[in-house]
């Protein structure tokens, strides 16, 4: 497909859609980019955790911080959402690097705020800016009553910022190869996987299954709020690989679930990106039996 027929295509979907789309890829291989209303500023919901979690690995680098520190969960960092902290005791005890994992691939709330109250959002803005993606910001702690209901007031970002930072973290570029290859490890552990990868043939589980694996690899990092839905992730296979933001805003379906409207449109669009990148040659997953 084409460079305009791909561009038509999203186009359709968003028209399809009824509200706004920002969408950012780039092919690492050949430096191909595919790019629709990138650089408007939108709110990140959790995609905004990828940023903590490289100034986590930036402190780690300068030597303010240990993954092995101990936090622990108690009522100033408690909050509502998603993750599995806030349906635990307070009290629980972890290392930084569980936290982390708990904040990228369940998207832990209360594990992001102890992450922002150790790291200091003005650090990880800081070093955004000094990365080259001056318009990633974080305004607040996960508060919803300080958020209220416009999502940039917890953190905003465009779709080409959030996928130059996840190419940074594949190219070793953002941080040292050490601490790259350690945040790629975290994200490959992603549970939601219903927006980029929706219509992928993939499955993360193949190895531990026993089944076939066609190489295809998916480290990435959801966002949710009413009415927007976001996605920013490394897709790769043998010979390929490429970044990709994506963020919808004006859903008017206000369901937190897999089929919301902004979710299915973003899938859409990312298997269109896929299939141009050449993923639609990939061998399909076999059905089980066979």
């Amino acid at each position: 497909m084409s460079q305009s027929a791909l561009i038509a295509a999203i186009e359709r979907e968003i028209a399809w859609f009824g509200g706004t789309v920002g969408v950012f890829a780039k092919n690492l291989t050949t430096g191909e980019e595919v790019a629709y209303d990138p650089d408007t500023l939108r709110p990140t919901a959790s995609t905004f955790k990828v940023p903590v979690m490289v100034e986590l690995f930036n402190q780690v680098e300068q030597g303010k911080v240990s993954l092995d520190d101990r936090l622990t969960s108690n009522e100033q960092n408690a909050t509502k959402g998603s993750g599995i902290l806030r349906d635990l005791r307070l009290g629980v005890d972890l290392s930084v690097e569980d936290v982390a994992t708990l904040m990228i691939v369940v998207s832990d709330n209360q594990a992001t705020n102890m992450l922002l109250d150790l790291l200091g959002i003005e650090n990880i803005n800081a070093t955004m800016a000094a990365k080259g993606f001056p318009k990633t910001r974080i305004v607040n702690r996960i508060d919803f009553p300080a958020i209220g209901d416009d999502g940039k007031n917890l953190a905003a970002s465009t779709p080409r910022e959030l996928a130059g930072i996840m190419a940074g973290i594949a190219t070793n570029t953002i941080l040292s190869e050490a601490s790259c290859t350690a945040m790629l490890a975290i994200l490959r552990k992603q549970h939601y996987l219903d927006t980029v990868a929706r219509y992928f043939p993939y499955t993360p589980f193949a190895a531990e299954m026993g089944r076939p694996d066609n190489g295809l690899r998916v480290y990435n990092k959801t966002g949710s709020w009413s009415g927007m839905r976001g996605d920013v992730a490394l897709i790769e296979w043998p010979g390929t690989r490429y970044t990709i933001g994506l963020i919808s805003e004006g859903a008017t379906d206000a369901r937190f679930w897999a089929e919301n409207h902004g979710n299915v449109v973003l899938s859409k669009i990312s298997k269109l990106i896929f299939d141009h990148f050449g993923g639609d040659q990939l061998a399909p997953i076999p059905p089980v039996g066979s």
